[in-house]
């Protein structure tokens, strides 16, 4: 029982030393051991007692030595037997051996002064005023914390700031490179303005241009060849500055609708020059046919005036036949030179209907003749003949092809075929390259 007294009387004591502090309520030091009271007590009466008790608050303890004084005691205790056992001389009656003096370094070295550490700095402030050193402590756990938060704090609005900065940059480079694509393609606009018209000189089906706008086209093609390489330039400079992306597929499309630009220039130029010297061929072929249907005219005119068989009415309609035969005989003039430009053409069926028109006027003034000097026999023979020869002529027209050039102009695409066909396909690659390049600008300025 007496043991157990004991131990409750020193758990009491050693509870009468731990206090509550007013200050720290609510904090993590509110009940806290005067640490720092015990060990400035026993700093003072290692220095000024012998007692082996020292006093910690109320509470009487016994000192415990340090572990060096435990540890030279077992070393001095072990000494004797260790003698015993190797036969040596006990500590009590060795020979004492003359000391080695220190040697002069580590003479030197003790007598300096011992370097006090930071530990011992703060442990010696802490005894001599232990609440101030507690104030210290929490003054800087608060600035570490804050300082920490500062610092989180301006890492986070340093990441905002250049996430902000990048979406800005990403975005005013979108908008250069939109510039950039919008000023090529209204590059390409500019040229069309001489690709067009030159397009419509090619597909027509007839040659229809002069040597003037054919020079004309000439000039063009030249002044749209510093359009389309403004275009490549301004797509080029757009395409660096994107990644793998639409716009860059754009931008490149740009530049493959400018070729597609520069070989329809090209195709065209030659396919102009082939139908510009085709044309005076042409021009003759439809020289002639002009002639041919103001024969016809006539030869219509001459007919309704020997209705009424008047000595005026004849001699009227005969003149007209004979103007007509006329033109028809400069007809054949103009055929001829067509034949000349393109000896290969075939106007084999126009040759024949022009003879065959001849045929039925010679016949007509041979009626008018006999009209004229009352040979009813004969009149009405020769105007037999004539609708004969009328109703053959028909036939003849029937087989005329729907151009009175046609011929010319089909030995014209034999030759130029290929080149047309060349023509044909960079004119179907701009058409697509604008489209995709339009539907791009369109859905990017939404």
């Amino acid at each position: 029982m007496a043991k157990k007294n004991g131990r409750a009387h020193l758990f009491r004591d050693v509870a009468s030393s731990v206090h509550i502090k007013k200050n720290t309520a609510g904090t993590s030091n509110e009940i806290s051991l005067s640490v720092l009271d015990g060990l400035k007590s026993q700093a003072d009466d290692r220095l000024g007692e012998a007692d082996p008790k020292v006093k910690l608050g109320d509470l009487s303890i016994f000192t415990v030595s340090s572990k060096k004084e435990r540890r030279i005691a077992s070393k001095e205790d072990r000494l004797p037997s260790l003698a015993k056992q190797s036969g040596l001389p006990s500590a009590a009656g060795e020979k004492k051996l003359p000391k080695k003096g220190p040697s002069p370094l580590r003479a030197e070295a003790g007598s300096l002064p011992k370097r006090t550490s930071r530990k011992q700095r703060d442990r010696e402030r802490a005894l001599l005023d232990p609440e101030k050193e507690i104030k210290r402590r929490k003054k800087n756990r608060r600035f570490r914390r804050a300082a920490a938060i500062v610092v989180a704090a301006g890492c986070c609005c340093a990441l905002t700031a250049g996430a902000v900065f990048f979406a800005i940059d990403v975005y005013e480079k979108n908008q250069t490179n939109l510039k950039l694509l919008s000023q090529a393609f209204d590059e390409l606009e500019k040229a069309d303005s001489l690709v067009l018209d030159m397009d419509n000189m090619v597909m027509q089906n007839e040659v229809d241009f002069s040597e003037e706008e054919l020079a004309g086209v000439e000039q063009g093609i030249k002044d749209a060849g510093v359009h389309l390489s403004a275009a490549c330039a301004f797509s080029e400079e757009a395409a660096l500055s994107m990644g793998e992306s639409e716009g860059k597929d754009a931008a490149c499309q740009v530049s493959v609708s400018a070729d597609a630009r520069r070989e329809m220039m090209q195709y065209a130029e030659a396919l102009l020059h082939a139908d510009w010297e085709a044309k005076a061929g042409v021009d003759a072929a439809q020289e002639c046919w002009d002639k041919v249907v103001a024969a016809d005219e006539l030869m219509k005119e001459a007919a309704s005036l020997v209705t009424d068989t008047t000595v005026e009415n004849v001699s009227a309609s005969q003149a007209k036949s004979e103007e007509a035969l006329a033109v028809l005989s400069q007809a054949e003039e103009s055929l001829a030179r067509a034949q000349s430009e393109c000896p290969s053409a075939d106007f084999s069926a126009l040759s024949a209907l022009i003879a065959k028109k001849k045929e039925q006027n010679g016949y007509a003034i041979e009626s008018d003749k006999a009209i004229y000097i009352q040979d009813k026999a004969t009149a009405e023979a020769f105007n037999d003949a004539y609708n004969q020869a009328d109703a053959e002529a028909v036939e003849l027209v029937s087989s005329l092809p729907e151009l009175p050039a046609q011929p010319i102009l089909d030995r014209l695409d034999e030759q130029t075929s290929e080149t047309r066909a060349l023509y044909m396909e960079a004119r179907k690659k701009a058409a697509e390259s604008d489209a995709f390049i339009r539907d791009y600008l369109g859905r990017s300025g939404e």
